[in-house]
């Protein structure tokens, strides 16, 4: 699985130079979806909220491998560097099978709520449970059910915009993929037009 780790701009060097250094709780990063506006969202969330100072951000794109587990993944409400939480994923199997359980969850609830199957239900393991199963006929019904809701960007954000990753281990800089823009331009490209007033 890819990820993505944002970066203020000042510091890409330093981190294509020494690779992304885990904080005292891990190394926060998001999985890379395809959908730009979504893959985003933690650097929109950085800055519209006051969650940090506002700066620009550049994205380190880089692939999860076993050495960098176990890991967190789920929402981040009590999942921050002032907290406490498990990093409960110990291989890259399970990690599929939760993001998989994830998305077929939410699925089962878009049909649920489109149909008022839901109304009314207020016990957890039951409403988990007629989630499932109304994932599980929808795929019996259409294969392509789930990959359609992946290139949904509507699905996709509802499904995991306030989610993240935490690893356990720094990622060293012969891993970095690519950096991508947090706009649709690099940091250093929007500074010179500044400068050159372009």
């Amino acid at each position: 699985m890819l990820a993505v780790h944002w970066t203020p701009v000042n510091d890409t060097k330093k981190v294509l130079k020494n690779g992304i250094r885990k904080s005292k709780k891990g190394l926060f990063c998001f999985p890379l979806t395809g959908h730009k506006h979504l893959d985003k969202w933690w650097v929109n969330f950085f800055n519209q909220c006051g969650v940090r100072h506002r700066k620009k951000y550049n994205g380190i794109v880089f692939r999860i491998k076993n050495e960098d587990l176990p890991a967190y993944f789920g929402h981040w409400i009590g999942a921050t560097n002032r907290h406490n939480f498990k990093k409960e994923i110990t291989d890259l199997k399970s990690f599929s099978k939760q993001y998989r359980e994830i998305l077929l969850w939410r699925m089962g609830e878009e049909i649920a709520r489109a149909n008022n199957l839901d109304n009314g239900i207020y016990d957890y393991q039951i409403i988990d449970k007629l989630y499932s199963e109304l994932a599980d006929k929808e795929l019996l019904n259409n294969t392509n059910a789930l990959t359609e809701r992946l290139n949904s960007i509507d699905f996709m954000s509802y499904t995991l915009d306030d989610y993240q990753i935490v690893l356990s281990n720094s990622i060293s800089a012969n891993r970095i993929i690519k950096v991508m823009p947090q706009g649709n331009e690099f940091g250093r490209v929007l500074r010179q037009k500044k400068k050159y007033g372009l």
